[in-house]
């Protein structure tokens, strides 16, 4: 059979056919060889709405949206608008509506064009039928395919929206000021963050870190929420309640585990609960797996709630336990984090604390640092004041926090470069003789910390926390060890120096001449040093 022009149009025309349910949307301008081609789809069950031209398919889809149909079939020669035009056409309009190509020309350079255009299919005539119903049901099973992807990924991205305007939500109205950052490295995630009221000045913080990073993390967080705020609606203490939850993951996972083999993916949950007084000036916490949060005092002194590393609910029977208490400061602050911000700190060589006040920094500005490029796990932050609102001269907020165990000290150039990167990353326009002399000092009393204080043993530690207050512009360093201090007055030793200059006497004239103020306690194994900060007027690094 061929077409008007002569050239044939079928081979191997057959009855052997198979059904395929679909509608094609056929177009081409030779009159015998659409209607021949529209038969011989039709007589497969297909539903065939065929165009005479490319201008003709354009004045249908006005009507008859494209994503009626399930393959399209296009002739490539046609007056003014051919094949390629069309297929262009159709990866701005429907990029997942799959096409064939059918024509008579064979060069190479055709086909290549024709899969650049994204064509699933290339048919040369004369076509043959087993080929050309084959390509068709090829098509219609890739646009099937394609949508329900499309589908699914759409219906993950709303889960992604409604778990952004979820996470915080009820931040307004909690009666605590909250700086909340969250950013899922995938359309939905795991993380989340809830405060509430429970009774007068008394308030619940819950952090969650749920493993993974897709629909099936979002789901078992928010299952985990709706737990949890129904159990505290019915006073059940919040201890309790993890058990509980701890116990449902536990027997969830072994029933996993023998029905589908060692292989089988199971969920546990990072969290911590906090529990604040403000009346009675207590805070209670517990961590399951979640990294320890930090505890400011807003004078640029604090530490962790908690030294203890726990597991995560649901890996193992009974791993909750009891709260511990912590007395809180009318201007104290909680700063807290999911470990999604200690892998892009380690990456960064910085500390996580670091990486969290830049964060929340950047967001005040609305805006994003390019490092964050690098998550490759969810991330969320928050900064919770626990008194009633921040005082308007400002606070020491922590910048940098770690805590260094006394056998360190011959480590210190390797935490100096810490030091050195994580101030530079917090305060990028610090002023370099100010760094200087930040670094100077710091190296000074760690050093003395961990040799004197520490004496050097592995099971003692200290701890070094620089915090900024932007308002008064001042750089605030604590670093305290557990050690008995000295039995010497260290104004009395530095006037000695002139007369008696012993090695002592260099590191307490270093901080008296570099440092703004600095003051001891605890016979020294407290030391506190403020640092004047005027920041340079240039553009802040990304």
């Amino acid at each position: 059979m061929t077409t008007e022009s002569g050239k044939p149009i079928l081979t191997q025309v057959t009855n052997a056919t198979q059904s395929i349910v679909g509608k094609v949307l056929l177009v081409d301008d030779d009159s015998l060889s659409r209607r021949l081609l529209q038969s011989l789809l039709s007589r497969c069950n297909l539903e065939v709405i065929a165009c005479s031209s490319v201008d003709a398919l354009l004045k249908l889809v006005q009507t008859r949206p494209l994503a009626e149909f399930d393959c399209l079939v296009t002739d490539y020669r046609m007056p003014d608008k051919d094949g390629l035009w069309l297929l262009e056409w159709l990866q701005t309009s429907d990029p997942n509506l799959a096409a064939i190509l059918v024509t008579a020309e064979g060069e190479k350079e055709l086909v290549t064009a024709t899969l650049r255009q994204g064509a699933c299919d290339y048919l040369d005539k004369p076509v043959d039928l087993k080929a050309l119903l084959a390509a068709t049901r090829k098509a219609v099973l890739l646009t099937r395919q394609r949508r329900s992807q499309a589908r699914a990924e759409s219906e993950v991205k709303a889960v992604g929206r409604a778990q952004l305007q979820m996470v915080g939500s009820t931040l307004d109205g909690c009666g605590l000021t909250v700086d909340l950052c969250y950013h899922p490295s995938h359309e939905a995630g795991g993380d989340y963050f809830i405060a509430f009221p429970l009774a007068a000045e008394r308030f619940l913080i819950l952090a969650t870190d749920v493993s993974g990073h897709d629909l099936q993390a979002a789901y078992m967080s928010a299952y985990f929420q709706g737990f949890v705020r129904g159990m505290i609606e019915a006073s059940t203490p919040i201890e309790t309640i993890l058990a509980c939850f701890n116990s449902y993951l536990v027997s969830e996972a072994d029933r996993t585990l023998a029905a589908q083999g060692p292989g089988a993916q199971t969920s546990s949950v990072s969290v911590v609960a906090l529990l604040l007084d403000r009346a009675q000036g207590q805070l209670s916490s517990i961590s399951c797996g979640f990294p320890m949060p930090l505890h400011s005092d807003g004078e640029g002194g604090g530490g962790t709630l908690g030294d203890l590393w726990s597991s995560p609910l649901g890996w193992f029977p009974g791993a909750v336990d009891s709260p511990t208490q912590e007395p809180v400061r009318p201007n104290s602050r909680l700063l807290l984090w999911t470990d999604g911000l200690e892998d892009v700190a380690l990456q960064l060589g910085v500390t996580p604390c670091t990486c969290a006040y830049k964060l929340l920094e950047a967001k005040k500005e609305g805006d994003l640092p390019l490092w964050m490029e690098q998550a490759d796990d969810d991330i969320l932050v928050a900064s919770i004041f626990l008194g009633g609102q921040p005082p308007d001269g400002g606070e020491f907020i922590p910048l940098l926090f770690v805590k260094y165990p006394g056998s360190d000290y011959g480590r210190v150039d390797i935490h100096q470069d810490i030091w050195t990167r994580s101030l530079g990353l917090a305060i990028p326009n610090l002023p370099e003789e100010t760094l200087f002399d930040v670094l100077l000092c710091l190296r000074e009393v760690v050093i003395n910390a961990l040799k004197h204080g520490c004496k050097g043993a592995e099971d003692q530690f200290a701890t070094l926390m620089v915090s900024f207050n932007a308002v008064e512009g001042l750089l605030r360093v604590v670093v305290s060890d557990p050690g008995p201090g000295h039995s010497f007055d260290w104004r009395e030793h530095c006037e000695r120096a002139d007369i008696d200059l012993i090695d002592e006497h260099r590191g307490l004239m270093l901080i008296d001449q570099m440092a703004q103020s600095w003051e001891t306690r605890q016979a020294g194994a407290w030391v506190r040093m403020d640092f004047s900060v005027k920041l340079e007027l240039k553009a802040e690094a990304a």
